[in-house]
This record gives structure tokens, sequence and C-alpha cells, in this order.
């Protein structure tokens, strides 16, 4: 769940507002459709790539989130999202509650919306590129490219931007001014490094750091303030010049693993572009791969992660990830299917739809499908339900029942939700037999503590026969716990 933190709540200890269990979920169970706003459906499903099919042609540069609503929303670059369609889409946001299936619900930004510091010349207008969605403090975030400014007299002035929103469609409030200004390259008056490419992370110790760049000045990390909308402090180069591009950090027993792209997003069927990692201890690196080769090395290197295959799609690469309700990482990207390279015509627009796939990690290291790369047949997909999981959108119900629990009703960020009444209380006495996975979303008053346990019950044993059949949630004071 690309999420960080959440706000407190101001009216009890806790707040559950999502709980799944997740068991042995058979992949290609049926999903139901259970209307806007009743959560994820129930089970796995199956896909084939590219999953952005129903949604668009061509969503290029895709970042993912799930909602507080429970639907998963993805953000693409700017650019038409149909063959002959022609008008451009700024910031297209589709949702979806599996993860494959994807359906248009709108664009962050129109034309007549554009940032007030975007250049607006018709015979030059700013683009939008390469979206970042985080949800911090209560917000919802996107960090996206300004590809062309009013801040600077010169042309080809990259800066990033982000605008604020209560729900993942928005609507969407620019800053006001870039995150990251322009930076001059030194070589006259249009001479700017290319300022692109954001991607938000928040530190272990609760800071907040944005990183960005491109082939021309490196991939760069830098502080932010507590509101998210202003770099401050100095920066950090983590990636050397003229090699990666559309970097994105996650954090994983210990190591910070820096994701970029290497190589021409954008050359057709000869597109070369393909994924490497590096990692570190520390945020700011240095960031080296497998065989101890810094990023910053100007040489190969990089670990590979995912690359062209010899089937259909070619310039896989500029990636996201995300996790499932199972635990299993995912990553989305695009790719040019090698068949069908152009939106429209041999001089257009390279068609550049998104994919997924699932991420292994081997030896402490990202490789997708343990090596085999981007997916072209029928998969396995995502487990985004499970075998008991509610949003309590009709109370606490059987088998989610207990007096230590209070139903509130829907809320425009979090949905529905229960709130603990005391310390400590059985919230569902379900029978679960096998790998087991509990998730919930909690938020916490100041000052207090929450946590959920499986409680193991009869029959014994351990690993894949191990019955549990309590789920506990609770909160108490600080330092207290619970669980």
């Amino acid at each position: 769940m690309e999420q960080s933190r959440r706000p407190p709540l101001r009216r009890a200890a806790v707040a559950a507002l999502v709980l799944g269990l997740v068991a042995a979920a058979p992949p290609g169970g049926a999903a139901a459709d259970r209307g806007p706003g009743s959560g994820p459906p129930t089970g796995a499903t199956t896909y084939t790539n590219p999953v952005s099919a129903g949604a668009a042609d061509t969503y290029a540069d895709p970042a993912v989130v799930r909602g507080q609503d429970g639907w998963w929303y993805a953000y693409g670059t700017t650019d038409p999202l149909r063959e002959g369609e022609g008008a451009r889409h700024l910031l297209p946001i589709s949702r979806s509650r599996d993860l494959v299936s994807w359906e248009h619900v709108g664009d962050a930004f129109t034309e007549d919306t554009l940032p007030a510091w975007a250049d607006a010349d018709p015979a030059r207008p700013a683009a939008l590129w390469a979206p970042d969605v985080r949800y911090v403090d209560g917000e919802y975030r996107l960090y996206y490219v300004v590809t062309q400014t009013t801040t600077t007299p010169g042309a080809d002035d990259s800066a990033i931007g982000v605008a604020t929103a209560p729900t993942p469609t928005g609507p969407w409030t620019d800053a006001g001014d870039p995150v990251v200004d322009p930076r001059p390259g030194g070589g006259g008056p249009d001479d700017f490094r290319w300022t692109y490419d954001p991607h938000h992370v928040v530190a272990r110790d609760g800071t907040q750091h944005l990183f960005y760049g491109s082939y021309y000045g490196g991939v760069w990390v830098t502080p932010l303030d507590a509101t998210g909308t202003e770099a401050v402090g100095e920066p950090v180069q983590v990636a050397v010049d003229n090699k990666y591009e559309g970097a994105y950090v996650v954090h994983r027993d210990g190591y910070w693993y820096l994701f970029a792209s290497s190589a021409n997003c954008c050359a057709g069927p000869t597109t070369g572009y393909a994924v490497h990692v590096g990692r570190s201890q520390s945020l700011t690196g240095p960031y080296v791969d497998r065989e101890g080769v810094p990023l910053l090395a100007s040489r190969a290197g990089g670990t590979p992660v995912l690359a062209p295959n010899g089937n259909r799609w070619v310039g896989t690469g500029h990636n996201a990830v995300v996790t499932d309700l199972a635990g299993q990482d995912w990553i989305v990207y695009h790719s040019i299917d090698r068949t069908d390279p152009y939106l429209d015509g041999t001089d257009g627009i390279n068609e550049r739809p998104m994919l997924l796939d699932r991420l292994d990690w081997v030896d402490g290291w990202p490789v997708v499908r343990a090596g085999d790369g981007a997916s072209e047949g029928r998969q396995p997909g995502p487990t985004t339900g499970g075998r008991a999981v509610t949003g309590f959108e009709r109370g606490i119900r059987d088998p989610w029942q207990g007096d230590a629990w209070r139903w509130r009703a829907e809320d425009p960020q979090g949905g529905a939700h229960v709130v603990a009444r005391r310390p400590g209380g059985l919230l569902t006495r379900h029978p679960l037999v096998g790998p087991v996975r509990v998730e919930a979303d909690v938020r916490l008053d100041p000052g207090a503590a929450g946590g959920i346990a499986a409680g193991a019950g009869r029959g014994g044993g351990g690993g894949q026969g191990r019955r549990h059949d309590d789920v506990l949630a609770g909160a108490g004071t600080a330092g207290a716990g619970a669980g």
C-alpha cells in the first residue's frame, strides 16, 4: 500500500478502517462486483498484458496508489489516450478493484486548469509528465513534471510541481510554485538540466524526501519541508549522468532499493528501455548493484530487474511497485508492442500501455517473474481480496462483531470504519486454515497505541496446517500497546 503517515483521529483511540484476512485465495477466483465504494473483490484473478487496455491505448510512466476507499488508482503521463483521439489528457486517472481491469475516471488537469506557473503559450504549451502519487497526512499528493515554466525566460526549463486533493480523483489544487525549481545547466539561457520523474519517499524517521532527475543532470534526492511542497537542504546525487531516469525507491529488509530506467524510452520498435536497481542502507546512498558497482560510477552497472525478453514487448521501463493484499509485490511499468509501436502512424506518439507483472525477490534482489521478464500470455493475477474482507460498509455483522467496537458511517477519506470503545477487543472469530495474512488500516489518537494479532486456536501444529481462530484489535495508552 503506497501510503505514508495517517492523520490522528480525535474522537477515539483506534479506528480500524479496513481489515482483510487473506487465506489461500485461489488464482482465478471470481470477483463479484459489489458496487462503488464497496471495497475490493474476493480472491485473485487472471490477466493478460497490457492491463490498461480497457482504459487507454497508451498509459506511460504509470504510478499506482490504493485509495482509502479500497479502489486502486493509476496515474499516467500527458498523452492522448486512444488512437485517433488527438486531444491530450493532462495526467489521466484510472481506477480498478483488482489491479488488472481499469477504467478511465478523469484527468488531474485540463487545458484551462494548468498550474499557473506552467507555460500555456499555444505555440508551445507545457506538458505534465511522470506523475507520482502518495497519501500523506490526510491528503493525496500528486507530484509531476512541468516541462515548460514561466519562472524563467528560458525554454525547456523543466521543474517539479505538486498538487493536493481530498480524494484520489481530485479536485487537484496546485501548490502555486515549483517544489524543485528549474536547474540551469551552464550552457546559456536555454540550457537546463532535466528535472524530471519525481518520486516521494518518507524516511524511517518520518522526514520526507523527493527523488528526481534524468539523463542530463543525473538522479538526485532532496529533503522536503513538512508540507511536502518545498525542497529544503542540500540535494544529493544518487545516480550518474547520462544513464538513468524514472527513479522509484522501496524499503525492504534493512535496505533502500533504487529502481531506475536506462536507454531511450521512445524509439518505437527499436526501444531498448530497461529497469535496473541498486541498494543502500541509507536513503541518500551510495546505491550499489549486486556486484558492488555504485550507480554513480561512469560504467556499466545496475542489477537488471526488467528488460525486453524477445516477445512482443520492448521498452519495458519507468516502473512503480505495488503490494497486493496477500503481500506479493507487483511491478507496473510501460512498454511498447513491437508490432504496434505508435499511437497514430509512424510519425506519431510512441504507444506505451501499462503492464503489470509479479516482482520476485531472489537472494535480496528484485527481479520480474524470477527473470522471465514481461509476460505476454495469461497470468495469475494479484490478490485484492480474501477469505474475509470488510470495509464495514454495513456496520458490524457476523463474523464482524463485538461489544468493544462502535460502527461509524462512511466518511470521504476512509469509508466506513469501526472505533474502539475500550483497550483490547475481539473483532472477529473466523476459522482460517493455511497461510494467513492480516492487514488493517488504523488511525490513532495522540498518545494512543494500537495493534492487531492473530491468535492460535484449536488444532495446534504450525506452518500450513495451523488454524487461526481469533483476530484481535485493540487500543491502549502510550507505552501499553495492545494485541
